[in-house]
């Protein structure tokens, strides 16, 4: 999806309001169901390739650090790359943010309002989702040739990964470029498909049986919610003691605690958002247990965002 939605709405709001690491559930990716790239998250940053081919990709996040990370997979439009996404976005953000925690509502809209047109161009590709710290998550997409980065906007101590308030260090943000040369890789076979549309929220079974899934997220369609984000899918461990509305509450940035480190469930991963009519492949190894897929929205309990479901204690006998 392009930002433009997302920018007409922040306009308008402002106008208005004046080797496998530890936790690792993945199976070893196979080559044919996509080209494999490492990404690793240590402390703040990330660790990947500068350069990769086009095509279908499975981007394999090993989460070495003590806190929540994703990897938000965005095309940059020409002639921007991390350094103008640090010192004109990023800023912007965090001090919104700042004023939303200060209660200035109305300051914080104004201060959205101030990014730059190029914002309003750039693509969300989906990327690995939410993955709890020492996990291994893995998500398949189809990228064309172009200048793209990997973020991630978690919180923790009220500032956001993305961003650094020491520059010209730059935040968990890293830039690559996928060449014209095409990796040749299959779009993966799905055992699971999972819809999610804005009319309808998450559709998806209510039991699976446990094992290797890997789980097709088609985006039926796609929008810009009160968050300025479009909607994703994200897969949590439920516990016995899992609080499930501070669960859905935790899912909106705007608040102070909300996307905030530590989280208040174990993530898997998932998939960040992507444009209407795509699809992107998670591969996760379910264990048996209560699980739940959950959108980074407002209140996604409360508009079908929030789907727990059921791994079964036994797989069926093999033929």
């Amino acid at each position: 999806m392009t930002f433009s939605a997302r920018w007409s709405l922040v306009a308008a709001v402002a106008v208005l309001t004046g080797a496998c690491a530890p936790g690792d559930r993945t199976p070893a990716p196979s080559q044919s169901a996509g080209s494999v790239v490492l990404v690793t998250a240590r402390g703040l940053s990330f660790e990947a390739p500068r350069e990769i081919e086009a095509g279908w990709t499975t981007f394999r996040f090993v989460n070495e650090a003590d806190m929540t990370h994703f990897a938000l997979v965005e095309r940059l439009p020409d002639g921007i790359g991390v350094k103008e996404q640090q010192e004109q976005v990023a800023p912007v953000f965090q001090e919104g943010m700042n004023l939303l925690a200060a209660g200035k509502t109305d300051e914080a809209m104004k201060k959205f309002g101030g990014l730059p047109e190029w914002f309003g161009r750039v693509v969300f590709m989906g990327g690995p989702g939410l993955t709890s710290p020492r996990t291994t998550s893995q998500t398949t997409v189809h990228l064309d040739p172009g200048t793209y980065m990997l973020e991630c906007y978690v919180k923790t101590g009220g500032l956001f990964h993305s961003y650094n308030a020491a520059p010209p260090a730059y935040g968990m943000v890293h830039q690559f470029t996928v060449t014209e040369k095409h990796s040749g890789a299959s779009e993966p076979e799905a055992t699971v498909d999972l819809t999610i549309s804005s009319a309808r929220g998450i559709e998806a079974p209510s039991s699976l049986i446990p094992g290797v899934h890997t789980v097709a997220v088609h985006f039926e369609d796609q929008t810009v919610h009160e968050n300025f984000v479009g909607h994703d899918v994200h897969l949590a461990r439920l516990k016995p003691d899992t609080d499930k509305a501070a669960l859905a509450a935790w899912m909106d940035w705007r608040q102070p605690t909300g996307l905030t480190t530590p989280a208040p469930a174990e993530f898997l991963g998932g998939t960040q958002e992507m444009a209407e009519g795509q699809t992107a492949y998670f591969t996760v190894r379910l264990e048996p247990g209560d699980y739940a897929w959950i959108s980074e929205v407002p209140n996604p309990d409360k508009n079908g965002m929030f789907q727990p479901f059921h791994v079964g204690a036994e797989a069926p006998p093999t033929p």
